[in-house]
């Protein structure tokens, strides 16, 4: 069953993942880490007529949030990427196995990291005093928007590391891509504070819709404008999960011994 292939992988994914503990103690860590550095610290050099809110560490959240998601993101593909190279993605691929099971059992094990993750910079935040002003059913809904863009980011990622000839490739286009993705949203300022072409790049960004419905939580709490971002997201994710897949079993179809 198709179940129990995604079961099975993600376990697989996730005991590569216990093998390295440290590895998976500073993983889960780090964006809290993010969030008390850089927020704390850029949090007095601010307008508070710029961000609409004297609470930078609040209005930061999202964008860490959406900062570990696009790192997880190229983390995703790298054990598909590593299988490529020594051969086992072949194996993988002659199994009477769906593809789609690939990608949807590393989105699996990709949304139990990212939601710990989240948790943990919440919990950070909280103990900074910046509580989401939605209420535990918001916290729901930041898991929720996490997950979408964990979907998009995941079958990309992993299409990019099907398509490239090897892993120096692999990070050199993601390195190139990871940082403008990120700093070309409102990760960190609001849209109106920049520069024209730069908020047009923005508006199209799906991270922009994700980030904006997490805010929009964290700090007005539920409103009009959380169903609209939202929306925006779950469009925006299915059309890169197609895209994404497609590339998938484009680079794959070839790869059955």
């Amino acid at each position: 069953m198709w179940s129990q292939e995604v079961l099975a992988l993600s376990r697989r994914w996730l005991l590569m993942t216990l093998r390295e503990r440290l590895n998976l103690l500073f993983s889960v860590l780090q964006p809290a880490v993010w969030l008390v550095f850089f927020a704390g610290g850029m949090g007095g050099a601010v307008d508070e007529r710029v961000v609409g809110t004297a609470d930078y560490i609040a209005f930061a959240v999202p964008g860490v949030i959406a900062f570990t998601v696009v790192g997880n993101g190229v983390t995703a593909a790298m054990p598909l990427l590593f299988d490529k190279e020594t051969g086992y993605l072949d194996k993988l691929l002659s199994m009477p196995i769906r593809r789609s099971s690939l990608i949807v059992s590393r989105f699996v094990f990709q949304v139990g990291m990212n939601s710990a993750q989240v948790l943990v910079i919440l919990l950070v935040a909280l103990a900074l005093g910046a509580r989401p002003a939605s209420g535990p059913l918001g916290v729901l809904a930041i898991l929720a928007a996490t997950a979408l863009l964990t979907l998009a980011l995941t079958a990309a990622a992993m299409a990019l590391a099907c398509a490239v000839p090897s892993h120096g490739t692999f990070f050199a286009v993601t390195g190139f891509a990871s940082l403008p993705l990120l700093f070309m949203s409102n990760a960190f300022v609001p849209l109106t504070a920049m520069p024209g072409w730069m908020e047009a790049v923005a508006r199209v960004n799906p991270l922009t819709y994700a980030i904006e419905a997490m805010r929009l939580l964290v700090l007005r709490g539920w409103g009009g404008g959380v169903p609209l971002s939202l929306g925006a997201l779950v469009v925006a994710s299915a059309l890169l999960l197609t895209v994404g897949a497609w590339q998938f079993t484009r680079q794959t179809s070839h790869r059955i011994t």
